[in-house]
């Protein structure tokens, strides 16, 4: 996990000091295969494709990052007062749950877009909403079936206060690795959101900021370097498969 982390902070930091190569136009070098400057070559308009690649990566960590904040912070007070208290607050949550899971993700994000603009901030804070219905339904149900457990019952006798049972032994030691598992997953639909859109084009990253759907649709289907088209797709798969393995430690624990 430490070694995850250092190398996706390697790539961030480069793709804030690539940014301008990853925009620089060598129309001569046109589709050019790889070498010592160009790791994966150019593409048809002459660009960096390893420092698009790099630099594309902000379109999706950014984003993502501010989707899990906001559905972090959304769904874990709902939840966790909907799970401490049931009864009408829990039938609430369950009731605003599925009015916004009635909503597919992509057709909310697609709308924001169209409305608000294709805008990284736009992505990430629509798809933190979506998701924020289904982290307070996880926590409610995490707490639900941690409330009877011997020992809250035995903390609560203790006279520990209510604060610390719900907000440390309740929420920090029963339900992180929970938290953390909505965080990677809602993470990876962020990927995959913001490449699809970018893919499609009009309400994705649109050209020149690089990201990894703009790229793949950029290239595909033209003669000249296969890396400029074979590279943010597999790096697309890698970075699912990642994600998938990360998570699966944390399913493991709960």
């Amino acid at each position: 996990m430490r070694l995850t982390v250092a190398w996706v902070a390697v790539v961030l930091a480069l793709g804030l000091a690539w940014g301008d190569r990853a925009l620089e136009v060598v129309t001569p070098l046109a589709s050019a295969g790889p070498g010592w400057e160009t790791p994966l070559g150019r593409d048809h308009l002459g660009r960096d494709v390893l420092a698009r690649l790099v630099v594309g990566a902000w379109s999706f960590v950014a984003p993502g990052a501010l989707a899990c904040a906001a559905a972090l912070g959304l769904g874990v007070p709902v939840g966790a007062a909907a799970g401490w208290f049931g009864g009408l607050v829990a039938t609430a949550q369950r009731a605003l749950t599925a009015s916004v899971e009635s909503v597919p993700t992509l057709a909310l994000v697609c709308l924001g877009a169209a409305i608000f603009g294709p805008t990284p901030l736009v992505l990430g804070a629509l798809a933190g909403l979506a998701w924020a219905p289904r982290v307070a339904e996880a926590v409610r149900a995490r707490l639900e079936s941690l409330r009877q457990a011997e020992l809250v019952l035995a903390l609560e006798a203790h006279g520990v206060p209510p604060w610390r049972v719900l907000g440390h032994h309740l929420l920090w030691v029963g339900c992180r690795g929970l938290l953390a598992r909505q965080a990677l997953t809602l993470f990876a639909a962020v990927l995959t959101l913001e490449t699809t859109l970018s893919y499609l084009g009009d309400l994705g990253v649109a050209e020149p900021t690089p990201s990894w759907g703009n790229m793949l649709s950029f290239e595909w289907g033209i003669d000249g370097n296969p890396w400029a088209a074979a590279a943010p797709a597999l790096t697309l798969w890698a970075a699912c498969a990642a994600l998938a393995w990360l998570n699966e430690p944390e399913a493991r624990r709960g």
